[in-house]
C-alpha cells in the first residue's frame, strides 16, 4: 500500500464489472471478477461507487463525486478500505521495488508448512480432467430442447402413466431382486452409479452454459479420499438473477429425478436380470440419496448454494458462522463487540439456527468420518488419519474459541447464562471424575446344565412313539422307533447276496472255475458282510434312545404313527433339570471391576419371567474364541462377530463369566436369553474413556 493518499494506483485492466443479484435486504450488488485468478468478490453500492470513480486517482477528487451521487456518509476511511481490499487480493497494477517486496511478503505468508499442506491436501483436493466448454457449445443444440416447457409436461405424463401402472404392480416393484452378488453385477452397479452421476453434473453444465456461464472444468473430488465428481460453476456470480442460479444449482438433482422417471418406464418392459436391476436402483435409491445429500445446506454441496441463494446471502456459512460466534459470546459473557452483520430479524434468526445446526451437524460427521477412517486404514495410520480428523475439525474450532474467550477476557461480564453454563459444565466434570459406575451390565444365557436336542439321523418312516412331552425317562430308554424300507431292502439283497456267494465258495473242489475264482468270492463275500454290517448299524440308528436321564422337551407336533421325516429333521429335546448354568460376557474394560463372589441378577428377555439372583462362581483368564449363536449380532444377539467356517468369532475381546443362581429354578425348562446387572467395583468415566484411548493405542501400535 503506498505511504501517501494522494494518489492510488490504477486498477488492472483485466477486472470485470457485473450486476449481480440484489441482496437480502434489496440493496443492489455488483461482482468484480478478477480472470486471472477466477476470483469473484461482491460489492455494495458504495464500494461500486468508489471504483466507478477510481480513475480520478486523488482520493479527494473521489469523495467530492461521492457526496454530489449522495454518498453524504461517505469519508476517505471508506475509500481507504477499498484500497485495502484492492491491495490485498492484488487487484491493482503495481511497479517496481515496493510491488515486489509486497508480493514476496504475500506469498510467504500464504506458504504453509508441508505437513499442513499435505493435511489439507489429505481431506480435500480436486483432479481436473477436462475443460468442457467446445463440448457443451456443439452439443448444446441438440439437448436444448429438453429446457422447453413441452419437456417438462411428458415428463410428468410419463410420471402420472408410471404411478397408475404402478398401482397395480408395486408388490413387483418392490419386491425387484437385485443381480448385484457376482464381479458381472458389481460392474452393472457401478456403471449405473457413474452413469447417473455423470448426467448430474452434465445438468449443472449444460445448465451453466445456457446462461452463457463459462464451466472451466469437470473431473473428479477427494473429500477425505472419498471420490466425488464435480463441475465448476463458479462463473455462474456473473449472473445477476438469483432464479437463474438456482435453477444452475438444481439442474444436477433435476436431471437424476427425470432419469428415475425413465428408468421407471424402463423397468416396466425390460426382462428380469442384472440390467432390469440397474434401472430399478437408478428409478429408486440413486436419485433419493442424491437429494439426501445433495440438498444437505449443512455441507458445501449443491444444497447449501441453493440455500445460500434462496436467502440472498453471499459466503453465506462465513456470515452465518460470524454471527452465531457473536451472539453465543453475549450470551455466555455479555461481551460488547459490535456485531458483524445486521440482518432483519427473521433472517438474523434463521442464520442464528443455521449456523448452530451445521455446528451440531458438523460435530458428529465428522466424528463419524474420524472412526471410518480409523477402521478403514491399517493399524497406525488409521490411528492417526482418525486424530488428525478430530483436531482440524472439531479441536482446533473449539480450541480457537476458547483463546479467544482467553484473550477478551476483560470484557467478560458474568450472568445468569454464564452461571448456567458454568454449571453445565461443572456437572459434566463430575459425571467424568466421581466414580458411579458399580454395577455392570452384560449379554446372557440361562440355560439347564445338561441338555441335548435329539434329530433324524436319516430319512425314514414313523413307527412307535413311546414317549410324551414332559416324561421323564432313563439313560438308554427308547423313546421313538422307526423304519425304513430301503434299508429293508437293501438288507434283503445283502443276505441273499452273502447266501449265494458262501453257496459258490463250499463248491470251490467241484468246479475249475470256482477253484480259479475262490480269492475274489472271498473278497466279494467280506465287501458284502460289511456292507450288511453298516446297514444293520443304520438301522439301530432308527431306534432313539435317551442318551441319558432326564425330562422330554419339545416334542415334535407331527410325531404320528405311519408319518415320514427327513435327515436332520428336529424329533424332540431332552434336558436334566437337577442344575442350571448361568452364562455371560463381558467387555475387557470391564474385567477387573469384578470378581468372584459379586452379587448379580438375572433379568430374562420375557418379561412374565421374573428376575433371579445369582453370584459370580468363574471368570475365565483367556478371552473367548468363539461364542454360542445366542449371544451373537448374526443371530439378535449383541455382541458384534464375525463368522468364519461357521465359527462366531467375536470382534472385540469378550470374557465369559459363570454364575450360580441362588435358588433352585426347576420351574425353567427352557432356555433363556436376558442379562445380568453384576456388582461391580465402582468406576469413574473418564478412567473408562482412558482405557478405551489406552486399548485402541496399544492394539494399533503393537504393543
Amino acid at each position: 500500500m503506498p505511504e501517501t493518499l494522494e494518489t492510488l494506483p490504477p486498477l488492472r485492466e483485466e477486472l470485470e464489472l457485473f450486476k449481480a443479484a440484489a441482496a437480502f435486504d434489496g440493496a443492489p450488488t455488483w461482482t468484480l471478477y478478477d480472470p486471472a485468478n477466477q476470483k469473484f468478490y461482491r460489492l455494495n453500492k458504495l464500494e461500486t461507487e468508489i471504483l466507478s470513480h477510481w480513475g480520478l486517482v486523488s482520493p479527494e477528487l473521489i469523495l467530492e463525486q461521492l457526496v454530489k451521487h449522495c454518498f453524504n456518509h461517505a469519508t476517505i476511511d471508506d475509500i481507504v478500505a477499498v484500497l485495502k481490499f484492492l491491495n490485498e487480493h492484488n487487484l491493482l497494477q503495481q511497479h517496481g521495488q515496493q510491488a515486489l517486496q509486497q508480493r514476496l511478503k504475500q506469498a510467504q505468508a500464504a506458504k504453509q508448512h508441508w505437513l499442513k499442506k499435505l493435511l489439507h491436501h489429505y481431506l480435500f483436493f480436486k483432479i481436473p480432467i477436462f475443460r468442457p466448454d467446445k463440448f457443451l457449445s456443439r452439443s448444446y443444440p441438440a439437448i436444448k430442447w429438453l429446457y422447453q416447457p413441452s419437456a417438462l409436461y411428458i415428463l410428468i405424463s410419463v410420471l402420472i402413466i408410471n404411478l397408475f401402472l404402478l398401482i397395480d404392480r408395486w408388490g413387483m416393484f418392490s419386491q425387484t431382486f437385485l443381480h448385484f452378488f457376482s464381479t458381472e453385477g458389481f460392474i452393472y452397479y457401478s456403471v449405473a452409479l457413474i452413469f447417473s452421476k455423470i448426467l448430474h453434473e452434465l445438468g449443472h453444465a449444460y445448465t451453466a452454459h445456457r446462461y452463457g456461464c463459462k464451466v472451466s472444468s469437470m473431473g473428479v473430488a477427494f473429500l477425505v479420499m472419498w471420490p466425488m465428481l464435480y463441475t465448476d460453476t463458479s462463473d455462474a456470480w456473473k449472473l445477476s438473477s438469483r432464479n437463474q442460479r438456482l435453477a444452475i444449482g438444481g439442474a444436477g438433482m433435476g436431471i437424476e429425478v427425470a432419469l428415475a422417471i425413465v428408468c421407471t418406464s424402463l423397468w416396466h418392459f425390460l426382462p428380469d436380470g442384472m440390467l432390469r436391476s440397474s434401472v430399478f436402483l437408478m428409478a429408486t435409491t440413486t436419485w433419493i440419496m442424491t437429494l439426501l445429500v445433495s440438498l444437505n445446506p449443512f455441507m458445501r454441496f449443491d444444497g447449501y448454494f441453493l440455500f445460500s441463494d434462496y436467502l440472498g446471502v453471499a459466503n453465506l456459512q462465513h456470515r452465518a458462522f460470524a454471527l452465531a460466534r457473536w451472539r453465543l459470546r453475549r450470551l455466555l459473557f455479555a461481551f460488547t463487540d459490535a456485531i458483524p452483520e445486521k440482518f432483519p430479524d427473521k433472517l438474523h434468526k434463521t442464520l442464528l439456527i443455521y449456523a448452530w445446526s451445521t455446528w451440531v451437524y458438523r460435530f458428529f460427521l465428522f466424528l463419524g468420518i474420524a472412526l471410518m477412517v480409523y477402521y478403514f486404514f491399517f493399524k497406525l495410520l488409521g490411528l492417526f488419519l482418525m486424530l488428525v480428523e478430530v483436531t482440524w475439525f472439531i479441536l482446533l474450532p473449539i480450541t480457537k474459541e476458547l483463546s479467544y474467550w482467553i484473550k477478551q477476557r476483560e470484557q467478560m461480564h458474568f450472568n445468569k447464562n454464564t452461571l448456567i453454563t458454568f454449571s453445565v459444565v461443572l456437572l459434566f466434570i463430575l459425571a467424568l471424575f466421581i466414580p458411579w459406575q458399580s454395577r455392570i451390565e452384560a449379554p446372557a444365557l440361562l440355560s439347564v446344565a445338561k441338555h441335548t436336542e435329539l434329530f433324524m439321523p436319516l430319512a425314514a418312516k414313523l413307527n412307535k412313539v413311546l414317549v410324551t412331552e414332559g416324561q421323564s425317562v432313563k439313560k438308554g430308554q427308547v423313546l421313538l422307533q422307526f423304519d425304513s424300507d430301503d434299508i429293508e431292502a437293501q438288507l434283503q439283497q445283502q443276505k441273499i447276496k452273502i447266501e449265494v456267494l458262501r453257496w459258490q465258495i463250499s463248491f470251490h473242489g467241484q468246479e475249475t472255475t470256482l477253484i480259479n475264482n475262490r480269492q475274489i468270492l472271498l473278497s466279494e463275500l467280506a465287501s458284502a458282510e460289511t456292507e450288511y454290517q453298516s446297514l444293520i448299524d443304520e438301522q439301530q440308528k432308527l431306534v432313539i434312545t435317551a442318551p441319558f436321564a432326564g425330562k422330554v422337551l419339545n416334542l415334535n407336533e407331527i410325531l404320528k404313527q405311519g408319518q415320514w421325516f427327513a435327515k436332520d429333521e428336529s424329533l424332540l429335546m431332552l434336558a436334566e433339570f437337577d442344575e442350571h448354568q448361568l452364562e455371560a460376557y463381558v467387555s475387557e474394560e470391564y474385567l477387573m471391576q469384578i470378581k468372584n463372589g459379586n452379587n448379580a441378577r438375572f433379568f430374562p428377555e420375557q418379561i412374565q419371567n421374573p428376575a433371579i439372583d445369582a453370584k459370580i462362581i468363574s471368570i475365565d483368564k483367556g478371552a473367548a474364541m468363539s461364542l454360542k449363536p445366542a449371544f451373537s449380532s448374526r443371530y439378535t444377539g449383541n455382541i458384534a462377530v464375525q463368522e468364519n467356517h461357521s465359527e462366531l468369532i467375536p470382534q472385540s475381546a469378550v470374557y465369559r463369566v459363570l454364575l450360580k443362581l441362588d435358588v433352585k429354578q426347576s420351574q425353567y425348562m427352557q432356555t433363556l436369553r436376558g442379562y445380568v446387572m453384576m456388582d461391580a467395583e465402582a468406576q469413574t468415566l473418564a478412567s473408562l474413556l482412558w482405557k478405551r484411548i489406552a486399548g485402541a493405542l496399544i492394539k494399533e501400535l503393537g504393543l
